[in-house]
Formats: C-alpha cells, structure tokens, sequence
C-alpha cells in the first residue's frame, strides 16, 4: 500500500522533468505565469537541491487516486519516498491555461515484482502567486495494483 501512495506523485516528478527542456530562471517575487513556476519547479527537482520546495505553497492539497496529502511537508516527504521508483517518462501534452497547467504523460514505474510498467496519467497543477497550490492526479490504479506483488 505504500508503494501505490507513492505512485501519486508519479505523474508530478517525471512531468516536471521533461517539459520542453527549457531553461526558466525566475525571481519569486516577479509573476510569473503558471508554466514558468512549473518548469521552475521541475528544474529545482533536477538539480537535486531543495530549490523545487519553494514553489510549494504551504497548504498545497494533493489528491490521487489512492493517497490525497495536504500541507507542504506531507507532500514533501510523500515525494521524497517515491522518487527512487521512477525509471522514465514521456509528455504527451502539456497545457497552460490561465492559472493551470495540465498533463498528460506515460511514466515509466519500477515495481515490488521487478517488473517495469507504464501508466498513462493526467495531472492538473493550480499555481497561484508563483506557489503550486494544489495537484490532482488522474489514473488507472487497478494497473498498479496488479503489479504490486512478485509473480511466483
């Protein structure tokens, strides 16, 4: 059960890491539009330093379908645990539409089972005042959960 908490934040981690590959370098107290403070996010999450957890508001709301986290350091130590599980991931879309970014990717997952699967998501981030307010996440549990267990 824990391994499928950790897969809500399949679809934030990788995202952030593939979109358009292009370089945002923003100061916080400019305003930035709602892709900037994405790719920022994604960036900091690159750069293997804390730099990404400026961009968390401090009450952001995390909803998936298997976990749901609210508050900065929730969903900070839910995404610090899920990372290792991550192996690749390919952005089918990615939207801006006033304060909103949307995804739609396939994620690359490492499984209990040894197996690698990948899982279609769609993720919706709220960004507001250069801070992620809130993050859903949309997809198939049942395929995870097929996987969760080695095959004998």
């Amino acid at each position: 059960m824990q391994i499928m908490k950790h897969l809500l934040f399949t679809g934030l981690m990788l995202t952030v890491f593939i979109v358009h590959g292009q370089s945002t370098k923003h100061n916080k107290t400019m305003n930035s539009t709602a892709i900037e403070v994405f790719q920022s996010f994604g960036e900091g999450m690159m750069s293997g330093t804390d730099v990404w957890k400026d961009y968390l508001a401090d009450d952001i709301n995390f909803i998936g379908p298997v976990d749901q986290v609210q508050g900065k350091e929730a969903f900070i130590t839910l995404n610090e645990s899920f990372m290792p599980m991550m192996r690749g991931s390919k952005m089918h879309q990615i939207i801006e539409k006033d304060n909103w970014v949307i995804t739609q990717v396939a994620f690359d997952v490492a499984m209990p089972s040894g197996q690698t699967i990948t899982l279609e998501m769609s993720e919706w981030y709220e960004i507001k005042d250069n801070q992620i307010q809130s993050i859903k996440v949309y997809y198939d549990a049942e395929e995870f959960r097929k996987h969760l267990t080695p095959t004998k």
